[in-house]
């Protein structure tokens, strides 16, 4: 029988390693509401340890961050990064499931990465999915046994998909009606976003 979410630990992984090309700027220090996006990612984890891959600016005090070692690979070389970090330790016990954020998620919360936790009883990811159907891959959790796996077909993750990722794997949608997974990509959406960061707090 697998673990429970609930009973074994889980690891908030936040990348913050995109070339933030339509921007034009590093998105994760990119101010929303008083503070970078990448502290109101990271509030996400609520009471789960987390781990940011890529560059650290703006990350709390506290939180570990490792770095790709070949910087620029995509969001899959990120969590590979990811999970060698938290498996190098054989004296450390390995998570049950690792949540993988965008560090360009404004609006996500604490509830909603715990339900997303709770739809792998039922399945081996569990992705956001929008009110037009649109899976947010990196808005999801893995089990880590599977993650790793996958990976490991894979072989080399440098430039690699995260739909390619998670091809074949037994996938379990968590709606978002609340429109709380919201990415900020371009200068429009960051407008956007500070407008809504200003008009009313987040909500679960």
């Amino acid at each position: 029988m697998q673990p429970s979410p609930a009973t074994v630990p889980a690891v908030v992984v936040v990348l913050t390693g995109g070339a933030s090309r339509r921007m034009g700027s590093h998105k994760p220090l990119l101010d929303v509401g008083g503070r970078p996006l990448v502290a109101r990612v990271l509030d996400a984890a609520g009471g789960h340890p987390a781990l940011v891959v890529g560059p650290g600016q703006g990350v709390p005090d506290g939180v570990r961050v490792v770095m790709e070692p070949v910087p620029g690979g995509g969001p899959v070389a990120g969590l590979a990064a990811a999970v060698a970090a938290l498996t190098s330790d054989p004296d450390t016990p390995l998570p049950y499931a690792v949540t993988v954020l965008a560090a360009d998620l404004p609006f996500v919360t604490s509830a909603h990465v715990e339900r997303l936790l709770e739809a792998l009883d039922e399945a081996d990811l569990a992705v956001t999915v929008d009110r037009d159907g649109r899976r947010n891959w990196l808005c999801a959790a893995w089990r880590l046994t599977t993650l790793r796996a996958r990976l490991e077909e894979l072989g080399d993750a440098y430039g690699a998909s995260m739909r390619a990722l998670a091809d074949g794997i037994r996938t379990q949608s968590v709606d978002d009606p609340a429109d709380l997974a919201l990415d900020v990509d371009t200068p429009t959406d960051l407008a956007r976003a500070r407008e809504r960061a200003d008009a009313a707090p987040t909500a679960d």
